[in-house]
């Protein structure tokens, strides 16, 4: 299943295709790629767990990333804070009291924007999970290239040579940003316009997901 990708070229966004329920032994798992960037993402949860584990008053969410290959580095526990910020923006865990969601992401392939890929996944797989959720989230990655330019969906030699790189996620309902993160050098004018070029761009993402899950119900009840 594939997004209308004459409409993301306008964008400037790379491609997207999805299959959920690709993990049979998980509760909600999405696999997603965008262009050539992979990620695959599971959800188990909410389940008992031990008594040491347990908030009386929500869930306990836990977040693993697994790189392609060797073991976590540094920049791979910040995509796991970055997931968990954005997961705890969005879950309703209050629903879960004593329980665990565990959210589990794999590196399949790295082209570029494999942070976005992952979070996009991460919201798939929830869905798919049937998570209670305040507000499904996209994000989406830009940069500033050498010439000041800012580009969407940037590619990997494009991201090294990049002067700033910025990560916004953003919530379905109002489009407000839920989760941001930068790189490098920029002024607050520079911030805003890749901010709100992204926050337009999270349109197409929302649409690929309401694709999506229309496909996929369609396939159950048919």
């Amino acid at each position: 299943m594939g997004t209308d990708e004459a409409k993301l070229k306008d964008f400037k966004l790379k491609p997207m295709k999805c299959e959920l329920n690709f993990l049979s032994k998980s509760d909600g798992s999405a696999i997603l790629s965008q262009g050539s960037t992979v990620a695959l993402t599971s959800v188990n949860g909410p389940l008992e767990v031990k008594m040491s584990s347990q908030s009386i008053e929500k869930t306990t969410l836990e977040v693993l990333f697994t790189p392609k290959g060797g073991k976590p580095s540094v920049k791979d526990r910040y995509k796991e804070n970055v997931i968990r910020q954005t997961c705890e923006e969005a879950i309703l865990s209050s629903l879960y009291p004593r329980t665990g969601i565990t959210v589990t992401v794999q590196e399949l392939e790295d082209y570029g924007g494999l942070l976005s890929t992952c979070v996009n996944s991460v919201c798939l797989a929830l869905i798919n999970s049937g998570v209670a959720m305040r507000h499904v989230f996209a994000a989406v990655l830009c940069c500033v290239d050498e010439c000041g330019d800012i580009l969407l969906e940037p590619e990997a030699d494009q991201l090294d040579a990049a002067r700033a790189v910025f990560s916004f996620v953003f919530d379905e309902r109002d489009k407000s940003l839920v989760t941001g993160f930068t790189e490098g050098n920029f002024s607050e004018d520079t911030y805003r316009e890749a901010m709100e070029r992204c926050r337009s761009a999270s349109d197409l993402v929302f649409a690929f997901y309401r694709d999506i899950v229309s496909k996929y119900s369609k396939i159950i009840g048919g």
